[in-house]
């Protein structure tokens, strides 16, 4: 009878592995297919052909780990193609949840996403530990127990953005736009953070702070 609760355990779990390895390869081969793809769009803008990489890219990203969106994210800003100021593919609504993009990773190579287009991004659960994000779009995108500690978002809009549990300890937050920003349960803030930002009357903070003089 133990023999047979053990075999059928042993079963299981194999089954369990084969299932991980069979779902990895086909994450694997997704990802490489579409940095196929798009990695052959023409280097002028050809709206037709954006359009068409900005759907892949909404489409594969649920897909994909947290690791593998992470590569993802350094493909399109190398190659430009989420500029704030002349984006070629959108990422409104883009499934970043649980996304490693720290400012380094394992080998101390630095990831940075300043002055990009992530307006309307969903990076809940994401670990941005450390990343640059210096003037980027970040309006209207999904922050939700997002780890932002010692994140660089200075100048970064944050216009809208929900930030619910969000991490924002040692964050540089100076001449980011706050406004109707939601940081009510956001955590790690301190007033001086605050104060160096840009805000107004709708900007939702944490209780123990107020709002700056100069906010509009």
């Amino acid at each position: 009878m133990i023999a047979q609760v053990v075999n059928a355990h042993l079963t299981r779990s194999t089954q369990e592995n084969q299932q991980l390895l069979d779902q990895k390869a086909r994450q694997n081969s997704e990802l490489q297919s579409y940095l196929s793809t798009v990695g052959e769009l023409p280097t002028n803008p050809d709206p037709a052909a954006d359009t068409s990489a900005q759907a892949q890219t909404l489409t594969v990203l649920p897909d994909l780990d947290s690791e593998q969106k992470r590569t993802v994210m350094q493909f399109l800003y190398q190659a430009d193609l989420i500029n704030k100021d002349n984006p070629r593919i959108r990422l409104f609504y883009a499934d970043l949840t649980s996304a490693d993009l720290k400012g380094t990773d394992a080998q101390e190579n630095l990831f940075v996403l300043d002055n990009a287009n992530l307006r309307g991004v969903n990076l809940a659960d994401a670990d941005l530990e450390y990343i640059s994000m210096e003037g980027s779009n970040l309006s209207y995108s999904h922050l939700v127990n997002t780890n932002l500690s010692n994140a660089n978002l200075s100048d970064a809009d944050l216009n809208h953005a929900y930030l619910a549990n969000a991490n924002l300890s040692g964050a540089d937050l100076s001449d980011a736009d706050l406004n109707h920003a939601d940081l009510q349960t956001a955590t790690g803030l301190t007033q001086e953070q605050i104060d160096e930002a840009k805000g107004d009357d709708r900007t939702l903070l944490p209780d123990d702070l107020q709002c700056p003089e100069n906010w509009s």
